[in-house]
């Protein structure tokens, strides 16, 4: 366990790793910032009523990042970011939620083709809330847009 309610294993699981044959094992570099990820997580499930989240991409290694499409330097590849679905929210209003509550993140983004949010807790803590209404790729607005 990282934290009460999440595993290294959540923030690990890729089905593009497993076609891969890779088993995207974080360097120990990457566990400083996989751990502050899962606390970072912990706290985004407080503020939204302490529903259960289900973590659908979080570390990337450079092998995997790179066969998904990912930039060198995202924060999965890094470790600092997780894409996310909460049980019984929707993804819109998950980021209004989280938009509206003081947390600290880097990013937030709504990823409103795909149904899930990204949010990163990188360092910079920049509180960025943006939308990215097609899929990998497209163009990402400031802000919650909505369809």
């Amino acid at each position: 366990m990282l934290t009460r309610n999440f595993t290294l294993e959540e923030f690990t699981r890729s089905d593009t790793a497993k076609s891969m044959g890779d088993p995207n094992a974080p360097e120990e570099s990457h566990m400083r910032a996989l751990h502050a990820l899962a606390c970072g997580m912990e706290q985004v499930r407080r503020v939204l009523g302490d529903r259960p989240i289900s973590i659908t991409s979080g570390y990337r290694n450079p092998a995997v990042n790179a066969k998904v499409g990912g930039v060198p330097n995202s924060a999965h590849a890094l470790g600092y970011a997780a894409d996310f679905s909460v049980k019984d929210m929707s993804p819109v209003d998950v980021a209004k939620a989280l938009e509206a509550s003081p947390l600290a993140f880097d990013q937030l983004i709504y990823e409103a083709s795909r149904k899930i949010n990204h949010i990163s807790f990188d360092p910079r803590m920049r509180r960025e809330v943006k939308t990215q209404k097609g899929g990998p790729g497209t163009p990402v607005v400031w802000g919650i847009a909505e369809d």
